[in-house]
Parts: structure tokens; sequence; C-alpha cells
């Protein structure tokens, strides 16, 4: 299965940064139409716009309705911590959400169960996964669980410290609870996507692989400094993430979308046959 991984868009109707977050998300989405157009799911885990004002979601409407991505390719939208879940939801009433009105959902694919969660906090750039949506959680798992069925993890926030500062100062308020329910049902998770940093990233927590792309605006440096009040940005090129899903493994690759025109194609093969 091909998933397309994209996260931190920012939309915003005036520069962040020095950058233009629509024309940042224009290019992405043009990227994507032209040379993902044969994946299986698009998601966007979070931060869709930089202060959750209406016009900023009803701009992000607007593009998603001139994009020929439909159906399995309509992007999957989650909250983030810049984000209004009551203004997201006004402008995408038909978005799904569970019982307490998180926008958080569970969906069936070829590679097994996707399952999107909510994990921001009106208010807080930190994340927050309490009682109520653990409990949600909890279900799921022990339902696929069950069902022997393989289970994927979207958020916004990252679920475990990446040591850099100014990202950890802001990540999952219940850390230690969710890493619990995580590790009790690792067998069955597959792996975790979030966002929320801006930089790179990869690695495992509790023995499940994770991955993050940058934002598709203003990528963000990793800072060992241990100063939490600083950020390193910059020309850093903004990337979305192309993911192979299936039962012999997870390969992720970052897709530098602006650098596209850069790329030069050698076709000439050696005497082994292989380019070189």
């Amino acid at each position: 299965m091909k998933l397309v991984h994209i996260s931190d868009i920012h939309i915003h109707p005036v520069p962040i940064l020095g950058l233009d977050p629509v024309a940042s998300f224009a290019a992405c989405l043009a990227h994507v139409e032209q040379y993902q157009a044969d994946a299986d799911r698009i998601v966007v885990t979070g931060d869709l716009t930089h202060r959750g004002n209406p016009e900023s979601y009803a701009r992000l409407r607007e593009m998603l309705a001139a994009s020929p991505l439909k159906g399995r390719l309509a992007p999957r939208l989650l909250v983030g911590n810049h984000d209004s879940r009551a203004n997201f939801l006004c402008a995408f009433p038909e978005a799904p959400r569970d019982a307490d009105g998180h926008v958080q959902w569970t969906e069936e694919t070829p590679a097994g169960l996707f399952v999107y969660m909510d994990t921001a906090l009106e208010g807080s750039h930190a994340g927050h996964y309490g009682a109520d949506r653990r409990a949600w959680l909890a279900g799921v798992l022990e339902a696929a669980e069950a069902a022997g069925r393989p289970v994927w993890l979207f958020m916004h926030h990252n679920p475990v410290s990446v040591h850099v500062a100014n990202a950890d100062l802001i990540g999952i308020v219940e850390e230690a609870e969710l890493r619990r329910l995580l590790a009790r049902h690792r067998a069955v998770v597959r792996h975790i996507f979030f966002g929320h940093c801006h930089f790179t990233l990869s690695g495992a927590v509790d023995g499940i692989p994770f991955s993050a792309p940058r934002s598709t605006n203003h990528a963000c440096w990793p800072d060992f400094s241990g100063i939490a009040s600083r950020m390193g940005y910059g020309e850093l090129a903004p990337n979305y993430n192309v993911c192979f899903l299936s039962e012999a493994g997870t390969v992720i690759h970052s897709i530098d979308f602006l650098d596209e025109p850069k790329v030069r194609w050698l076709e000439e093969t050696g005497a082994a046959g292989v380019p070189y």
C-alpha cells in the first residue's frame, strides 16, 4: 500500500517566517497530484492552519475542492495545536469524530486499520491524550488485536521525547500513560506517523517504529543545545513522505518537492548494466 504523509501546512493569509504557507501547500499538492496519483491514501497530520481562523479553514477547503485528489485520495485531515477544533468542524462538518467530539476515527485500508488520533487541546501547544481518548484508543487496539488486524497510528504530536528542547516542551503531557498503552499493543501496531516538530524524524517508541516529515512551509533544524527558547529555521527544504506499507516491512521516502526541478536523470548504463 502506498501512503502520502503530509504535515504542518499552517494555512495562513500572510507569510510565516518569510514563507507563504498557501503557496507552499499549493506546490506540495501539485507535486502529489503529478507524481503520487497512484497512492492509496493521503494523510495530513495536523496544524492545518497557523492561527485556527475560520478564513484559513475556508481557504484550505477551497484548495482541496479544486484539487483532483478525491475519493481514496481525498486528504484525511487531523487537527494539531495550531488548530481550532470548533472552527475546523464548522468548515469541514463531514469530518469524522468520536462520541466525545474529538476528531479521531478509524478506517479500513488494504494495509490494515488506520487509526487517526486527536492529540490537540484548545489553548495548549502541548499534546494531550487524556483518559477519555486513551479509553477510545484502547478499545480500538483491543478489537484489532482480537481480529488479527495490523494497526497504523496517525497523530499530530510526537509520542516520545525527541531530544530537541523546543519540541519536547510541547510534547504529549500524558506521554507515560500513552506509552504504556502502546507498549501493551506493540504486537499489533506497525508504525506511528506524526508531525509537529517540523523536521524529519524516524525511530521507535517502546518497540514501535515511527516517522515524521518536515513542515510543507517552514521546516526547522533540530537543535540539541537544550535551549527551549530558540528554534532553527531558514532556507530549508520542505517535504512530505511517501510510505510503502506491507507485511514485509515499511519503507519511508522523504520527498523534497521544491527540489524536483534540480533533478537530472542518468539513463546510460555501465558494463555491469547498472546506472552510475
